[in-house]
Order: C-alpha cells, then sequence, then structure tokens
C-alpha cells in the first residue's frame, strides 16, 4: 500500500508554513550554536517530564490511587502506541517527513485536523499547569484557610502589583506571548 500526500489547494495564506517545511533546520554540524532535532526532542522531553512531576500528586488526590495509577498505564500505553506508529511510518516519503505530513499521509486532512485539535488542547493544559505553578510560586496561594505567601508578597507585601491575577497578566503578555509568535524552534536558540 502506497501512502499518498494530503491533497492540497496549492494556495497559503502569507507567512504560512509548508506542510512539508522541517519544523528544525538540519544541522550541519560545527560550532555555530544552531538548533538541532535532538536538542528540540531534549527540551520537549524535560518538559513533558517536568508538567507530568507537578500533575501527578494533583492526579492522585483527586482520583485516588488506584484510578491514578490505571490513567498513567493508558497515558503510557497511548505515548508508546504514537511512537511506534512515527517510527514505523517516517521513512516511507522520498521527501524529509514532518509531523503534520505523517498524519496528513495516515489519517488524511480530517485527521489531521483532528490530530491538530489535540495537540491544541494537551498544550493548552499545560500551559495552564505551568500559569498554576507560577501564579502559586510568584503570588502564593490560599487553599482550605491555609495561606501561603508567595515570592513577591514575601518580598514586597500585598500590593495590587503582587496579586496573583497581575502577575498571571503580565507573565502571559510579555513572557509567554512573545515565545508562542516565534514561527521557528531554531529562533529559541538566539534568546
Amino acid at each position: 500500500m502506497k501512502m499518498t500526500p494530503p491533497a492540497s489547494t496549492g494556495k497559503r495564506p502569507a507567512g504560512a508554513v509548508a506542510l512539508d517545511e522541517p519544523l528544525l533546520p538540519e544541522f550541519t554540524g560545527g560550532h555555530g550554536g544552531g538548533a538541532s532535532v535532538s536538542g528540540a526532542v531534549f527540551n520537549v522531553s524535560t518538559s513533558i517530564v517536568g508538567a507530568g512531576i507537578m500533575s501527578i500528586p494533583a492526579a492522585m488526590r483527586v482520583l485516588g490511587v488506584v484510578p491514578a495509577l490505571a490513567l498513567i498505564a493508558a497515558v503510557a500505553a497511548l505515548s508508546d502506541a504514537s511512537v511506534e506508529f512515527m517510527l514505523r511510518y517516517t521513512g516511507w516519503g522520498a521527501t524529509k517527513p514532518t509531523y503534520a505530513g505523517l498524519m496528513g499521509d495516515a489519517f488524511g486532512r480530517a485527521g489531521a485536523a483532528v490530530l491538530n485539535v489535540f495537540i491544541a488542547f494537551t498544550t493548552t493544559g499545560t500551559l495552564v499547569v505551568y500559569l498554576i505553578i507560577i501564579g502559586d510560586v510568584m503570588s502564593g496561594s490560599v487553599e482550605g484557610g491555609d495561606e501561603h505567601a508567595g515570592v513577591l508578597q514575601e518580598l514586597f507585601g500585598a500590593r495590587w502589583w503582587t496579586a496573583r491575577e497581575f502577575v498571571l497578566l503580565v507573565t502571559a503578555v510579555f513572557v509567554l506571548l512573545p515565545l508562542v509568535l516565534r514561527r521557528r524552534v531554531g529562533e529559541f536558540t538566539l534568546i
């Protein structure tokens, strides 16, 4: 069975990235300081592990031990299946494969669109987890009658600009927004 590339109208909006354009440029060696695929994989892996470690205690508290362990095992099995799928079918095309192109080949345009929606939900969930952590550390939290002062409130006291809402707004607008507006992962090497 031969896999065919997804159908395309041939027209793209200005500034749009093609399905076959790699997320990272090929690493040419040397010490130019450019991004590499192995570096990107390492960064994503450490982010996944970090978010997972932060969310496991909350999942255990909400679900209980047995359902949480079953959920962790199910996520591990799905991750294993998806990595095996990608490794098995990545070398089929004559061009350099990309994640979007691979999903388009395997599931068609509709399947690739559904997959993109799932990726958007996962990324949004991860963003929410990190914002909760930033809010707790910088501005503190009040839960169950226990109050924890954050770093800013310990240093400067309770002010309007040390409130959780303001700190999260500043973090989202001045830190996270410029990061997500980058088109290519390789641009982060300049930061």
